[in-house]
C-alpha cells in the first residue's frame, strides 16, 4: 500500500473552501502531485452520470467492504468513504438530467445541478476527514467512486473485525429508545477506534445507506431509492442523514442487509456478536 504523504495531507486539511486562494501555489502543486489536491473542473450532470456508472462497473463489493473495515483501526477515512456511495448506487437510477419543472436547474431524480464547477478539494476533504458523503450530489458520488477505484486492495485485520463487532454489539444491544446520536456517543469508547463526532455520525449514516439501520417506513438504498436532498427529516433541526435519522433501537438491525454487506466475513457473523 502506498504511504500517505503527510505534507500533502496537511495541505488538504488546511484548505479553506471559502478562500481557495489562501493555499500557496507551490503547496497546491505539491499536494496535487500526491493526489491530494485537484484543479476545479466544470462538469455536466449527464457526463458525470456516465462516468459514475462506468466507475461502478469497475469496482467489486468486496474491495469496498474490505476498505471500509480496514479503515476502522488504521483511521484512513478515505478507505471508509467509498461504501457510502457504493451503498446508494445499489438503487441509484441510471438517468439523464430532467428538471423538476420548466426552467428548473435541479435534477428531479437526484437533486443535482444541471452543471457545476466542482471543487474536488472539498470532496477530498470529506473523504479524508469525514469518511462519508456530505454534498450528496452526483458530482460528489462520481469523485468518491473514482478515488475508491484508485485505492490499493487492502485486507481487514483482527482489530478491524473486533472494532466492527463492538459497533454492532452496541447497536444490537441498544434499548428501544436508542437513537443514532446515542449510538455515536457509545461507540466513542471502543478500544482502538479513533474518531470524532462527525466521523462517527458519518459511519452510522453509511450503515443507514446500507439499509442496516433503517425502519419499516424509511428504508435504506439496498431496496429503495430516495433523493437524499429531498428526504424527510425526523425533526426540522436534525443533522442526521436519511434513513439513519429515523432509526431507533426498537427497529433493530436489518439482518438481510447486514448479511448482504458483511455475510462473507465469518468473524462478523451476527450470531457471534
Amino acid at each position: 500500500m502506498t504511504a500517505m504523504d503527510k505534507k500533502a495531507y496537511k495541505i488538504l486539511k488546511d484548505y479553506d473552501l471559502l478562500d481557495p486562494a489562501d493555499t500557496d501555489i507551490e503547496d497546491f502543486s505539491y499536494a496535487k502531485q500526491h493526489n491530494m489536491m485537484f484543479d476545479n473542473v466544470f462538469q455536466t450532470h449527464d457526463k458525470c452520470a456516465d462516468e459514475l456508472f462506468a466507475e461502478l462497473k469497475k469496482i467489486a463489493k468486496t474491495k469496498i467492504t474490505n476498505a471500509f473495515l480496514y479503515s476502522l483501526s488504521s483511521n484512513n477515512l478515505n478507505y471508509r468513504a467509498g461504501l457510502s456511495v457504493y451503498a446508494i448506487m445499489q438503487t441509484f437510477p441510471d438517468h439523464k438530467y430532467e428538471g423538476f419543472r420548466e426552467n428548473s436547474n435541479v435534477c428531479k431524480f437526484c437533486a443535482s445541478l444541471a452543471e457545476e464547477e466542482a471543487d474536488l478539494n472539498f470532496f477530498n476533504q470529506c473523504r479524508h476527514f469525514t469518511g462519508g458523503i456530505v454534498s450528496k450530489d452526483i458530482y460528489e458520488f462520481t469523485f468518491f467512486l473514482k478515488q475508491a477505484n484508485l485505492l490499493d486492495d487492502v485486507a481487514p485485520t483482527k482489530t478491524d473485525f473486533d472494532i466492527f463487532s463492538d459497533i454492532m454489539k452496541i447497536i444490537c444491544c441498544s434499548g428501544e429508545k436508542a437513537t443514532p446520536n446515542i449510538l455515536q456517543k457509545q461507540i466513542k469508547s471502543i478500544a482502538n477506534f479513533k474518531s470524532d463526532e462527525e466521523q462517527r455520525r458519518s459511519l452510522l449514516e453509511t450503515l443507514g445507506y446500507c439499509s442496516i439501520l433503517e425502519n419499516s417506513k424509511h428504508k435504506g438504498f439496498l431496496t429503495n431509492y430516495t433523493v437524499l436532498e429531498l428526504a424527510p427529516q425526523k425533526k426540522h433541526s436534525s443533522d442526521w442523514s436519511y434513513p439513519a435519522d429515523w432509526w431507533t433501537g426498537s427497529d433493530g438491525v436489518n439482518k438481510n442487509a447486514y448479511d448482504f454487506w458483511f455475510g462473507n466475513y465469518p468473524e462478523l457473523a451476527l450470531s457471534k456478536i
